[in-house]
């Protein structure tokens, strides 16, 4: 590949596929206030991903212990249910 010419940059087949390559061509054919504008946008956004990852975390508040609540029983007097809370006893 000596003998073969050199082809000009950006101009190879695998720069045509190439997204970083086709990022620069664009960079190049664009206006330059438009290329500062860009840059500036890009490190304005870096900062501000910046200073998210740099906060301290907050203290997570330990949630309370829950009560044990006592399993409720039914017995053959029940009016109400597993779910009512109440429990019938016959005296007498």
């Amino acid at each position: 590949m000596p003998d073969e010419p050199a082809a000009a940059a950006g101009q190879a087949p695998e720069c045509q596929i190439c997204p970083v390559c086709a990022g620069l061509a664009a960079l190049r054919a664009s206006r330059p206030e438009a290329v500062e504008h860009l840059v500036k946008a890009g490190a304005e956004l870096l900062l501000a991903a910046r200073a998210l990852l740099d906060r301290p975390a907050e203290p997570v508040a330990e949630p309370a212990p829950a009560r044990r609540r006592r399993p409720r029983r039914t017995g053959p007097g029940d009016t109400r249910g597993a779910g009512g809370g109440l429990q019938r006893i016959d005296i007498g």
